[in-house]
């Protein structure tokens, strides 16, 4: 019953147009810290979300955590303390080139305002064609403050070769130089190659060579990820170019940016040695699945999947399952 409601309601905003909530002009949105538990994978999960205040309107930005940390939805805070979000359309996300409409199923918060806090002991849901995605219960948000600050020196740690071409392995700490934490949605990265002439290039990750990217980048969010070549924080990178075997070192840094101050970490410089790409095509594309977090997972998972096969030539094929 559920699914055919939510689905009936996809069919109705979709004849009368469904419009994404967004904060009034002039609002400066307050940082907040979101813990709660993933009722999914059973962990617990932390993250940054973003609150704005307008007289008893409440609007609150980064509650779909793991699929549309960019959404808004709006509550309104009651003289008790309780601010109520009712059920909302979030937007649309795309993933391996299908959109979807992502729904916040409501939520009711307690808020503190001495100890600045909200709380949702009995948590939230999101959903998309009538899966449930977020799943979280015991949920706080906690007011917070960022600061300017260095960043500390990232590393790439590994620089590898497989059938498909290079990608780089890479360790970006999300704390300053001191070690203090940093909230990572202030916190970028960006990638550099030196030639044999020793000038320093920058790497640009574009639309033409990344499918699942949304626009060209040079600084790549730390949180940023398209689901296939990057992950978050860098954690594996494939690079495209046709000059790759050309490069000798290729280099990272990192840039905080709060409230309109921009503090960068020196470039650190990995040595290259290449061979050639050509000497390791693959004979067979290899084909992985996608759960809509951009989790690898089994091909025979409930739910809805992107199927990907990556073939030899480098082309990507994708497809959706749903089981």
């Amino acid at each position: 019953m559920k699914k055919f409601t939510l689905m009936m309601m996809a069919c109705l905003a979709a004849l009368i147009g469904q419009a994404q909530v967004t904060p009034p002009a002039g609002n400066t949105p307050l940082l907040y810290t979101f813990s709660g538990h993933d009722t999914y994978i059973d962990q617990d999960k932390t993250a940054e979300v973003f609150v704005v205040f307008n007289g008893m309107d409440v609007y609150f930005q980064g509650l779909s955590v793991g699929y549309m940390p960019s959404g808004w939805v709006k509550g309104t805070l009651d003289a008790d303390g309780t601010v109520t979000v009712p059920a909302t359309y979030m937007g649309q996300f795309d993933f391996w080139g299908d959109t979807y409409d992502l729904d916040f199923d409501g939520a009711v918060f307690v808020y503190d305002q001495t100890a600045n806090t909200f709380t949702a002991a009995d948590g939230y849901t999101t959903s998309v064609e009538g899966l449930v995605l977020d799943e979280y219960i015991n949920v706080v948000l906690t007011g917070a403050t960022a600061v300017p600050a260095t960043p500390a020196t990232p590393e790439i740690t590994e620089f590898t070769q497989d059938d498909y071409g290079y990608y780089v392995r890479m360790n970006i700490p999300a704390t300053d130089v001191d070690g203090n934490d940093l909230f990572t949605s202030f916190l970028s990265y960006q990638l550099y190659y030196q030639k044999a002439d020793r000038a320093v290039y920058e790497y640009e990750v574009t639309t033409d060579d990344y499918l699942f990217v949304p626009e060209n980048m040079k600084q790549i969010p730390y949180n940023f990820t398209d689901s296939y070549d990057i992950d978050v924080a860098g954690r594996q990178f494939y690079l495209y170019g046709d000059d790759i075997e050309e490069w000798t070192a290729i280099g990272v840094k990192s840039i905080y940016t709060v409230d309109g101050e921009t503090n960068e970490s020196p470039i650190s410089w990995y040595t290259l040695v290449t061979t050639s790409i050509n000497d390791v095509k693959a004979a067979n594309g290899e084909t992985r699945y996608y759960d809509l977090q951009g989790r690898q997972v089994a091909a025979d998972t409930p739910g809805i999947l992107i199927q990907v096969t990556r073939l030899s030539d480098g082309t990507v094929r994708t497809a959706k399952i749903i089981h």
